[in-house]
């Protein structure tokens, strides 16, 4: 959904090393959810930080800043805005409650709203790869290929049983220490000041992470959605590549040079840091209650 259209240089093998380092990530990102009963957005935000700060701080360096994105806003924008906000929260959590949830009504309003933000962030992209081919059957036919994949797993999940998902204790703990690993032997040699950047804001969310471990007894969110779903209402999904092609349509046909990008960023920009101050603030908050209580 980020890039849109395949880029000039873009090569199966490095499509395939993409997919493989960032599923790594994911895999990280579903043991915390499991490991620390992560059961409501406030937590969830927390894990979507860490993947979206692992994502945009290990694999490559925009955590760190550039003249378009200056550090400190570069600690959002991408790994809050875009990893925890977009990907995780609104990609994993909203859209998994959403089929649990079961109503079409529901599952298609939630898809258009989705394909509609895609189409308009694709809307810039024609102005930034230049040559590249970002005609009307290049982002379809990214759109469609994305989207099939997505639905399928989500129709694989609605399949599961609920307790599917039971990983090794020693999982987390050696998956860390490879993501670990290369941030020792290649990030930081590469860009020193990550490692003065990224390890504080790992552990700082790692510590509220684990004091939401020690306090919630409510199943993890894996436990809510896998087996319940039902697999036909995975099928509304596709309204999300349809509704995302048919905005694109007219930038393509007319040829718009839009700007939609700068939208995007100073919409889930301040967004992103919104949302994981407020995420420290409720989980201290629901903390403190139930400590009264008991």
């Amino acid at each position: 959904m980020f890039w849109s259209f395949l880029r000039p240089g873009d090569k199966p093998a490095d499509l395939v090393l993409g997919w493989l380092v960032y599923s790594v990530l994911a895999w990280v990102f579903l043991l915390l959810v499991r490991q620390c009963r992560i059961a409501a957005f406030p937590a969830l935000f927390l894990a979507g930080a860490i993947f979206g700060w692992l994502s945009e701080g290990v694999v490559v360096d925009t955590l760190y800043g550039s003249a378009a994105n200056p550090f400190p806003a570069s600690i959002s924008f991408t790994g809050l805005a875009w990893h925890a906000l977009i990907g995780v929260s609104i990609g994993w959590y909203w859209q998994g409650r959403v089929l649990t949830a079961g109503n079409p009504a529901r599952i298609a309003a939630f898809s258009v709203v989705v394909g509609l933000g895609w189409g308009l962030w694709a809307a810039w992209w024609p102005a930034e790869l230049g040559h590249a081919n970002t005609s009307l059957a290049a982002f379809a036919g990214h759109a469609l290929v994305c989207a099939v994949p997505l639905i399928l797993a989500w129709v694989v999940l609605s399949l599961g049983r609920p307790d599917w998902f039971r990983p090794a204790k020693w999982e987390l703990l050696v998956l860390v220490g490879v993501v670990a690993l290369f941030f020792l032997v290649i990030r930081v040699p590469a860009t020193p000041r990550s490692a003065l950047i990224l390890p504080p804001l790992v552990l700082v969310c790692a510590y509220g992470l684990n004091r939401n471990r020690l306090h919630e007894r409510r199943p993890s969110l894996v436990d809510t959605i896998v087996g319940h779903i039902r697999p036909l209402s995975c099928l509304f999904l596709f309204l999300v590549p349809l509704t995302a092609i048919a905005v694109y349509t007219p930038v393509a046909l007319w040829q718009w040079k839009l700007s939609t990008n700068w939208l995007f960023y100073v919409i889930t920009m301040p967004l992103g840091f919104f949302f994981l101050i407020r995420s420290f603030w409720l989980l201290r908050r629901q903390q403190c209650g139930q400590a009264r209580d008991g």
